[in-house]
């Protein structure tokens, strides 16, 4: 049977918005990333929203809001609650992530969409793996197996593949082909030659990003020394400078590079001081250095230094609030009365929202500061304006398919950004007055409520024990009386109720109830009586004596809010400023233009692989089917077309879908599961290819009872005896056989032909079977024994079925 596979997208598609999109593979529904900035508006949502509750996996691809920033919401809002997964570090990671999110947001309004509750519910609900572990679906859909690879980018940022019979999908957006300081390039890539991965070539479908598709950038090593000159230049002027950075992701390498570099100049410590300001920053400091095997290789190996610990970070100072911030800038050691400048790496990255915005209005201003911006920032964020001002002043004259300039801290004559400012202020006045009567009112009710609550459980206890059996009631029944006592308890109780509002409001300070005395004859008795307000609990019993609520006397361990958290790190974690602070508070909000009178400058710290990079490996990747999605339309466009010439070596079936598009992707193969009997799987003759086993299997299929399964048997007939030709399976790169040879002591050297000659003897030619399309090696010589020698050698190159 053919495996049937559909393609639609949510978000991000001919646009930067954050990405999520849904891959149908037959009956199952695999969301792919559930990504939301903190605005947390718009058609995305509503549209998430409606297949939530259809998704059966999620998979999760880099710690950041582009990528999961959806996904607390999605669970515990919109009842998306089917497995989801992520590699161990994308899942420590993200969680941060959403933690520092939903920190500022309520810093600054009453965001009630979800809580740091639901951000630990919905992370709890996340399975973590490792990079090249396979894991199968649960439940009916086990036959599909996901394994991550290494991205690059973020770390514990994986590159999907899903796997279904003869479908595999490379799920392959924001990914990063070359080393950084923390972290190593992708798996795409292996050895160093600057090949793909032979074992993620072919796939069915490719789904990758056009996100740097018109973007050809300098050397990592020239952009990490602008990037450095761009932070010394402003503090040789003696200005601040403020870094936008996000809370967990490309964070760290912007502070190992600088936290490197720091320490080089004297002068420069003595003067600067440089901060990581973030809700979390402590956090994240000590989850970096617990997952230091998710890091390059280069950090691994500081694990044997003496001298400190693995991405310590040294130099870098983390403070929580901007409080702390402004007192450790007031504490100059060198000056009593001057206050100390500073290097910021503040959250969030959009300037949007969180410290960044705050040192953004405070500091634009000044001419002597700066701002670096080493991420674009998401779409309509003040720092996405901030870079569009800055690329038309100093990139806007680029000729197409050039390197970005470098260029040093520039002013932008007249640029103004236009920022939304919100924040929480104490109420004042009648204000204030109105909040505390609203805030009695509701304490009185609560309390009400719960004393209502507690009478009611205790008439249940009372009924129970009275219909186990009443004597008196027996009697009563025995001398044929209506049993009215019921209606003089409602009655009864009708009142309490009203005594006991009066007793809440401090209208009266005694309990009068009726006299629930018992029936007598044809009258009652009706008296009142002055009571306290109490009421005798009833002691449930049964035939092994009275019953004990045991959850009130069990023992509750004192855990943590985040369980996987280092003992260390709970030491020196502080609560963000707004934790303790009960006063009531409204939100308001002011629209304001900042005039940016700072030198801003920009170099691509974002981690991602160039236009020129992405193109050369979807040539070597060799899909059969393309996706483009997360980028603007003309850069999908751009990449669309590239992949469409008629001199790239690439697939013809491109696909670059709109928002709710259904695409059908599927390639038509027909793949059909079968049993071998041992008998047959005895007879089969296996050979390693590339680490699995494959053999050539002939047999005779027949249906066994009460199978849906068919069973493949040895076959009888003289058709399984009868000859084949062997089949060589392998890579019939000629440049392979060559080195074989070479090793093996046999000189060999290409001709003008590109046949590859042996001891001047044997001639190896590569060809192409045009009835099977298949390469087909064919080895030209006199049978001498240098050439049966040649030829077992070409045969063990390659495995024989």
């Amino acid at each position: 049977m053919s495996n049937t596979l559909q393609f639609t997208a949510i978000s991000g598609v001919n646009s930067e918005d954050a990405v999520c999109y849904i891959l149908e593979i037959d009956e199952a529904k695999i969301l792919l990333d559930c990504g939301s900035y903190e605005d947390y508006s718009g058609e995305t949502l509503a549209q998430l929203q409606r297949v939530a509750r259809q998704v059966d996996a999620v998979l999760l691809s880099h710690p950041d809001a582009a990528h999961l920033g959806a996904y607390p919401l999605a669970f515990s809002r919109y009842g998306m609650t089917c497995p989801a997964y992520a590699t161990q570090a994308a899942h420590l990671m993200g969680r941060l992530c959403m933690q520092d999110i939903v920190r500022s947001l309520k810093a600054r309004e009453e965001f009630v969409l979800f809580d740091e509750r639901d951000v630990d519910a919905a992370f709890e609900n996340i399975t973590p793996l490792q990079y090249s572990q396979p894991k199968s679906l649960s439940g009916k859909h086990s036959d599909i197996v996901i394994t991550a690879h290494a991205a690059g980018h973020t770390i514990g940022g994986a590159i999907w593949t899903i796997s279904n019979g003869a479908e595999v999908v490379l799920y392959a957006i924001d990914f990063n082909q070359m080393n950084e300081k923390h972290l190593n390039r992708c798996s795409l890539m292996e050895g160093s030659t600057g090949t793909v991965a032979s074992r993620l070539m072919r796939p069915s479908l490719l789904i990758t990003d056009s996100y740097n598709a018109l973007y050809k950038l300098p050397t990592r090593a020239k952009r990490a020394e602008c990037f450095l000159d761009s932070i010394h230049s402003a503090v040789k002027r003696g200005g601040n400078v403020l870094v936008p950075v996000d809370s967990t992701a490309r964070v760290l390498e912007i502070a190992y590079v600088i936290n490197e570099w720091w320490p080089k100049d004297k002068r420069r410590r003595d003067s600067h001081a440089l901060f990581l300001l973030a809700r979390c920053g402590r956090k994240t400091k000590s989850f970096a250095q617990s997952l230091v095997g998710w890091m390059a290789d280069s950090i691994e190996s500081q694990l044997s230094d003496k001298d400190g610990k693995p991405f310590e970070l040294r130099h870098v100072t983390v403070v929580q609030s901007m409080d702390e911030l402004d007192r450790k800038m007031r504490s100059d050691p060198k000056s009593r009365t001057r206050a100390r400048k500073a290097v910021v790496l503040a959250t969030l990255e959009g300037m949007s929202l969180g410290y960044s915005q705050e040192l953004f209005v405070r500091w634009a201003s000044d001419k002597s500061n700066a701002i670096v911006l080493p991420q674009r920032g998401p779409p309509k964020s003040p720092t996405r304006d901030l870079f569009n001002k800055w690329w038309e002043h100093t990139q806007g004259n680029l000729p197409r398919n050039s390197p970005m300039k470098l260029v040093a801290p520039t002013l932008l004559p007249g640029a103004e950004v236009q920022v939304t400012i919100k924040r929480r202020v104490p109420l004042e006045g009648s204000e204030l007055d109105e909040w505390i009567a609203l805030d009695k009112r509701r304490k009185e009710q609560e309390a009400a409520r719960h004393a209502i609550l507690q009478r009611n459980r205790t008439m249940m206890d009372s009924d129970d024990m009275s219909s186990n059996g009443d004597s008196d009631d027996e009697e009563t029944r025995d001398m044929g009386i209506v049993p009215t006592v019921r209606e003089v308890d409602v009655e009864a109780f009708s009142e309490i109720d009203l005594e006991m509002e009066r007793l809440r409001g401090g209208q009266s300070y005694d309990l009068y109830v009726k006299d629930r005395g018992r029936v007598r004859g044809l009258d009652m008795q009706n008296q009142s009586y002055c009571m306290f307000p109490f009421q005798e609990k009833i002691r449930r019993v049964d035939e092994y004596g009275e019953i004990y609520d045991l959850e009130k006397y069990m023992q509750v361990e004192e855990t943590d809010d985040v369980d996987f958290v280092p003992e260390a790190e709970n030491a020196y974690e502080s609560e963000p400023e707004d934790a303790n602070d009960s006063r009531p508070t409204k939100s308001v909000m002011e629209r304001v233009r900042v005039e940016v009178k700072c030198k801003v400058s920009f170099v691509d710290m974002e981690g991602r692989a160039d236009g020129t990079s992405v193109s050369n490996i979807l040539v070597q990747i060799i899909p059969k089917r393309l996706v483009l999605v997360h980028g603007t339309s003309a850069s999908t466009q751009a990449l669309a077309d590239y992949c469409r010439d008629p001199q790239v070596p690439v697939t013809k079936d491109i696909y670059t879908p709109g928002i709710g598009e259904i695409l059908n992707v599927s390639s038509g193969l027909n793949a059909y599961k079968v049993k071998l009997t041992d008998a047959l799987f005895k007879q089969v003759q296996l050979a390693n290819v590339q680490g699995s086993m494959l053999g050539y299997v002939s047999g005779r299929i027949r249906y066994a009872q009460n199978d849906e399964v068919p069973v493949l048997d040895v076959d009888s007939s003289g058709m399984a005896k009868a000859w084949l030709p062997p089949t060589f399976i392998g890579d019939s790169k000629l440049s392979l056989l060559r080195s074989v040879l070479e090793s093996r002591g046999i000189p060999a050297r290409f001709d003008s032909e590109g046949t590859l000659v042996c001891d001047n003897a044997i001639a190896i030619r590569r060809t192409v079977n045009k009835n099977s399309k298949t390469d087909a090696i064919k080895i030209q010589g006199n049978p001498t024994t240098e050439y049966y020698l040649i030829r077992s050698i070409v045969y063990e190159h390659f495995a024989t079925v």
